[in-house]
């Protein structure tokens, strides 16, 4: 009994202290525009995923024709490259390079951001003997470099001034 006591205070106290400490969840960037459209290559995961952002502030538009802004994403690239190898000339390490470009346009096709290049780099190790967790571990860094990349888009875009 007294032990589940203590349990009890131990709990009330941490939510007091994260309470106290003014801890609060990231959460969206409010956009200061109504509706964007965005264009980018069919596929694109970016794409998508800046397309859900929007739907969830419901700020995504279709159509292009008459929206109030246009964002555009560009040539989207990756790149594996080698880092360093072992002294037998195996491969040790990997950089991951990840690249998009980003502009947006108002209704009357005034630039608001400038043509820019978002490039994001992670670098991981790699062993001949752990090929599967390896290429697991590769997935896993180009989707993290991607949710990256749309968190900067969205924080450029809750800078602009329409």
């Amino acid at each position: 009994m007294r032990r589940q006591l203590i349990k009890v205070l131990a709990g009330l106290a941490v939510a007091g202290l994260l309470a106290g400490c003014g801890f609060q969840l990231r959460g969206q960037s409010q956009l200061p525009f109504t509706a964007a459209h965005v264009e980018a290559a069919r596929g694109s995961a970016l794409a998508e995923g800046l397309r859900q952002s929007l739907r969830g502030q419901d700020k995504l538009t279709e159509q292009s024709e008459g929206a109030p802004m246009r964002i555009r994403l560009g040539k989207e690239s990756r790149q594996k490259n080698i880092l360093s190898l072992s002294g037998a000339g195996k491969v040790k390490e990997y950089r991951l390079e990840y690249r998009v470009e980003l502009s947006a346009y108002n209704a009357a096709g005034v630039e608001l951001i400038a043509p820019a290049q978002i490039y994001l780099t992670r670098e991981f190790s790699y062993s001949d003997t752990e090929v599967l967790a390896k290429e697991g571990e590769e997935a896993a860094l180009n989707r993290a470099m991607e949710r990256e990349a749309l968190r900067q888009i969205l924080r450029r875009l809750s800078y602009l001034k329409p």
